[in-house]
């Protein structure tokens, strides 16, 4: 039932409606869930905007963290989330929403004469900045900025996103009933200082809601453990800010993972975890499910030309998805790789995804040192194709450690393939024996040896 579209938008719906219940008494609740309607690629830019003219309309505008996957350019999960809230929210009867989000390559939709467009790109001169690891675009952290950089970035942020809700509100003729920020860090201060900006200015009724997601979580504890790249600098910020001392500023907050509702809390402590909500993540079935694909046809399309000489002989393979950022242990699966190779000359693995060139040379040096001979990196894929190989595979392997929630795993298995993964974070609530197994988790993953035990365990 987790890969059921209704049961996901079930679970979503009823955290969100008790949440806006909550919230206010002014605007009626709002109902909806990421996964109800497909995850466009927004190469054609009209989003399905249903409700033109109707003063009842419920609007929302949300300010996104990373880019969408638009105009030739793959998107991280947090993303691909965005995305899809704003395409869901914009399905349903009744809401219009509005978004924001950063990019280095994209450019603005253009309006037409019978379109006007629901997003804008708040557009960088450098990478998306990031709190904790690589994402498929970037490795350019918040902490390499400096003090004025990071007030300015937050500055004209607020000052973008306060001009296009002024657009939107003089051409609907009505004001905004919610603002939620994605990611508990930058977005959420910049939520705040706009809610306060607009209430004084008349907007009683506004709220702002955030979507914890979890790298800024992370950055977070890594800061609390005094970890030596991260200095402790923004746990502190965001506490003095204020935006989660209480629901003055943030009416609500939702987590995709229950064990995330604890580390929240132990970051913000004074926040009620009466409005800390878990809500489960969906699956977009339009786009994952079987898709009949075979390792025989339709996998060479997909391999490095140097790369299709070697696949004489495979029957079989297992697939990796993931950025190449240390906890998502890709070391592991070459480790795995090496296990069954030995074993089973007819299995291959495809490792998808990218990160930084020195990440790249690491990964792809390990298995030249492994002396894999059907281990194959394909780099990042778009959401058509990771349905078409994961449809191929016979398992998915994705052992991050403590991984948030896990959006490859609900994706694989919902295009008929089981998984392994680690017994840690998200893929605890979720991942049955009936859909996969969850190995022994690790907690030395940083030492060689560490790395190396849960691919044994894994290959096994």
């Amino acid at each position: 039932s987790s890969l059921d579209g209704s049961s996901a938008a079930t679970t979503s719906s009823s955290s969100a409606a008790k949440m806006w219940a909550r919230s206010s008494q002014v605007v009626r609740p709002l109902i909806g869930a990421a996964g109800l309607v497909p995850v466009f690629h927004f190469n054609n830019q009209r989003a399905p905007v249903r409700n033109e003219g109707n003063k009842e309309d419920v609007m929302m505008f949300h300010i996104g963290t990373n880019n969408w996957q638009r105009q030739g350019e793959f998107a991280p999960g947090s993303g691909i989330l965005h995305a899809s809230f704003h395409q869901t929210f914009n399905a349903m009867p009744g809401v219009k929403c509005y978004s924001i989000y950063p990019s280095k390559m994209q450019e603005d939709p253009v309006a037409e004469p019978d379109y006007d467009p629901t997003f804008k790109i708040f557009k960088l001169n450098h990478d998306i900045p990031i709190c904790e690891s690589v994402s498929p675009n970037s490795s350019y952290r918040w902490h390499s900025m400096n003090d004025q950089e990071f007030t300015a970035y937050r500055k004209r942020l607020e000052e973008e996103v306060c001009a296009f809700m002024d657009e939107i509100e003089e051409r609907e003729g009505k004001k905004f009933d919610y603002l939620i920020s994605h990611h508990a860090f930058t977005n959420a201060m910049t939520g705040a200082q706009i809610l306060e900006r607009r209430q004084a200015d008349g907007n009683k009724k506004l709220r702002h809601f955030n979507f914890v997601h979890g790298t800024a979580l992370k950055m977070y504890i890594k800061e609390k453990d005094k970890d030596p790249e991260y200095p402790m600098r923004f746990l502190k910020l965001t506490q003095d800010h204020g935006v989660f001392n209480g629901r003055e500023k943030t009416s609500g907050i939702w987590v995709n993972s229950r064990d995330y509702i604890d580390k929240f809390i132990g970051c913000f402590p004074t926040y009620p975890r009466s409005h800390a909500v878990y809500s489960q993540i969906g699956v977009n079935q339009k786009t994952f499910c079987p898709k009949g694909s075979t390792v025989e046809k339709d996998l060479a399309k997909h391999l490095r030309d140097e790369d299709k000489a070697k696949l004489a002989g495979v029957q079989k393979v297992v697939t990796f998805v993931g950025k190449f950022a240390d906890w998502k242990r890709l070391d592991a699966v070459l480790y795995a790789a090496a296990e069954y190779e030995k074993s089973h000359p007819d299995v291959a693995t495809l490792i998808v995804g990218s990160g930084p060139k020195e990440a790249i040379e690491e990964y792809e040096g390990l298995a030249k040192k492994l002396g894999l001979k059907k281990t194959f990196f394909l780099g990042p894929k778009g959401q058509p194709v990771l349905a078409e190989l994961f449809s191929m595979s016979e398992v998915g392997l994705f052992p991050s450690y403590k991984e948030p929630f896990g959006m490859v795993f609900v994706e694989c298995m919902a295009c008929g393939c089981p998984t392994i993964g680690a017994k840690s974070g998200g893929p605890t609530e979720f991942v049955t024996p009936a859909q996969g197994v969850l190995v022994e988790e690790e907690d030395d993953w940083h030492s060689p040896a560490g790395a190396q035990r849960p691919g044994v365990k894994n290959g096994a």
